[in-house]
């Protein structure tokens, strides 16, 4: 510890309350947030509203105005993400149309099928109604004895 002129001759308070803190925080930042006015509030979504009614792609992209003037950052990170943007939509597309042939395949298998079992039974009904009354007779190979 310094000692001398230089030593901390004040005496330290307690540590505060943390509820106390964190109220006056809270006071702090809503004195901080609320100095600009409701009024501010609309002029400035006023203001943004005219400038998207008033904007003109001619105007943005003449070479003085869109490297001195405009807000480029929208343009680049579209510029910039347009390759994932578009990989992203495409494979959503291609998931949901795959899904929906998927969906029409198993259908159409399952009546595949569903035909296929009818066929079979009614050969197997036409050939029962073939059989003698007594059945059919075992064939035997070779002598009777």
């Amino acid at each position: 510890l310094a000692q001398g002129p230089t030593a901390f001759t004040h005496i330290s308070r307690p540590p505060a309350d943390p509820s106390l803190c964190t109220a006056m925080a809270l006071r702090m930042a809503m004195r901080r947030f609320s100095a600009n006015k409701a009024s501010s509030i609309t002029e400035t979504g006023n203001k943004l509203v005219a400038d998207a009614k008033g904007f003109s792609f001619r105007k943005f992209f003449e070479e003085k105005y869109f490297w001195e003037k405009a807000n480029v950052g929208p343009f680049f990170l579209l510029l910039v993400f347009t390759p994932t943007i578009y990989r992203s939509v495409k494979d959503f597309y291609w998931t949901r149309q795959l899904r929906k042939l998927n969906t029409e395949e198993l259908v159409s298998d399952r009546y595949e099928w569903l035909r296929l079992c009818m066929l079979r039974d009614e050969v197997e009904a036409a050939v029962l109604k073939q059989v003698p009354a007594g059945g059919i007779a075992p064939i035997m190979l070779g002598d009777a004895h």
